[in-house]
């Protein structure tokens, strides 16, 4: 296991990770599966059993402590309000641009779900693990318009955040075009389409865009769309949340006959 305490000059920004706060912190420093680059400290930090804690495990690792004023470390965080004085940065490989995977993508079968303005951190979360946990390829996540990826979602993906293939692309539009030109057939989540999943057997290269929570996909995600399908309900339901129906969608074929 390498813990180096440098990045290197070859590792991009979107495959390495900030996350805040001194539980997310220690919990992160006691996994010795995970690579860390640095561990980030406010000048201002009182010493406290938990503080204590880190710079043991830092020291045993060798693992470097940056200190910072408060201000400067809530800018590295981006979250002054709630990151207790303590960020931490995290080799994340699995994390990617979006066009740079897809000018290296050599399979023809792959499947994809693309967030289009989930904006629930939990829902985001739970999304990455049961991405993490199955056959599919990957998660597109733009970064405008979706929940970031911080404490809450590291939480609700059970430490999964860092185990999930993770595209990252600056807006739905540019998710869509982008898959469109690397020969994905886009199919959107929509309640109220009387058509199904059998719908996207017919080709090789298939993305699912799943919507907001509560206003379901957006006008682009929509337009964009080769296909609206949907879940068929039973009981009067309208609609399954959407955490639920990535997970329907990742593990679809897992439980076909063979």
């Amino acid at each position: 296991m390498q813990t180096s305490s440098t990045m290197s000059p070859s590792t991009s920004s979107e495959q390495r990770i900030t996350l805040y706060g001194r539980n997310t912190t220690l919990e992160v420093l006691t996994n010795p599966s995970l690579e860390i680059y640095r561990v980030h400290l406010a000048s201002t930090n009182r010493s406290s059993p938990i503080i204590q804690d880190i710079q043991a495990l830092c020291q045993q690792r060798s693992i470097p402590i940056k200190s910072h004023s408060k201000q400067a470390l809530s800018r590295i965080s981006k979250n002054g309000r709630q990151d207790q004085g303590v960020a931490i940065d995290i080799a994340a490989p699995q994390h990617q641009a979006l066009g740079d995977h897809l000018d290296a993508l050599t399979e023809t079968e792959v499947e994809l779900i693309v967030m289009d303005n989930v904006t629930n951190p939990q829902n985001l979360g739970m999304i990455i693990r049961s991405i993490a946990a199955s056959p599919l390829h990957g998660l597109v996540l733009p970064r405008k318009g979706c929940a970031r990826l911080d404490p809450l979602v590291y939480k609700a993906s059970a430490g999964c955040l860092l185990k999930a293939r993770i595209l990252h692309c600056d807006t739905t539009d540019e998710a869509v075009r982008t898959l469109k030109t690397a020969g994905f057939t886009l199919y959107g989540l929509d309640g109220n389409s009387p058509k199904t999943f059998a719908e996207t057997e017919h080709s090789t290269r298939r993305a699912f865009l799943l919507g907001n929570e509560s206003e379901g996909l957006s006008e682009i995600a929509r337009k964009a769309a080769d296909h609206l399908i949907g879940i068929p309900m039973n009981n009067e339901v309208e609609s399954l949340n959407v955490a639920v129906t990535a997970g329907i969608i990742a593990f679809r074929h897992v439980f076909k006959p063979a």
